[in-house]
């Protein structure tokens, strides 16, 4: 007996079947068609749903900084913290991503700040590793644990044998720290400028680094990190 026509029509109507709803409401979110994903969630469709990387369509909204999609999956309980086979949470992804929109709703959602990502950290710590300071700020305003190299933390560059100055965190790029010294550890006759810690400075000394100054550093150098002032 000859099955061919039937095989063949069996496969025609499989391949011409709408996407599934879980489907549908990861590219609904990536693509911000918000009239789709308030249809299948209607419809019944879980919005928790997760791709075959662990992602929720609230993942893929936020990575594609779609935030009014954003906006129907959670009114109808997208997990807010749900956490990715990568452990990346959406508040996470936001921040690495610099989506501010996107992280300040998410935030004002309840989302939790301080979740810990093995490879992300904190999103803070993710914020301030990508150099996004408008988040980064935002998240340490709603009340985000600090990194201990934070903005406003007390750090210590002390590479010349355990000698070397401390201060405040004024600002981050990236890896690159901006120190306002509060605080000249040894060095009293002068620690040899180092070109990444130092600024290529001479620290303490008569001529050196002194307390009040600004010195630009990177993240290696951190010695200490969390210091009580």
């Amino acid at each position: 007996m000859n099955h061919r026509g039937p095989v063949l029509f069996v496969w025609a109507a499989l391949a011409c079947a709408p996407a599934a709803p879980a489907q549908d409401l990861h590219q609904a979110a990536r693509s911000g068609d918000v009239a789709l994903l308030q249809s299948r969630l209607k419809a019944g469709a879980d919005v928790n749903a997760r791709d075959k990387n662990g992602r929720t369509a609230l993942m893929d909204a936020v990575a594609a900084d779609q935030v009014d999609a954003m906006r129907v999956l959670i009114a109808h309980g997208a997990n807010l913290n749900a956490a990715a086979h990568n452990g990346q949470t959406p508040l996470i992804e936001a921040a690495a991503g610099g989506h501010l929109d996107a992280a300040r709703l998410l935030v004002s959602s309840g989302a939790d700040l301080n979740i810990i990502s093995r490879g992300y950290g904190s999103a803070l710590k993710a914020a301030e590793r990508a150099g996004h300071n408008d988040i980064a700020a935002m998240l340490l305003k709603a009340g985000a644990r600090s990194t201990g190299s934070s903005v406003g933390d007390t750090v210590c560059v002390r590479p010349w044998g355990g000698d070397g100055y401390c201060g405040t965190v004024e600002s981050i790029d990236k890896t690159r720290y901006r120190i306002r010294v509060t605080k000249i550890v040894g060095c009293e006759r002068g620690c040899p400028p180092k070109t990444e810690c130092s600024a290529g400075r001479e620290v303490g000394g008569s001529h050196g680094i002194a307390v009040g100054d600004e010195v630009d550093t990177v993240s290696w150098c951190l010695t200490h990190t969390g210091v009580k002032p």
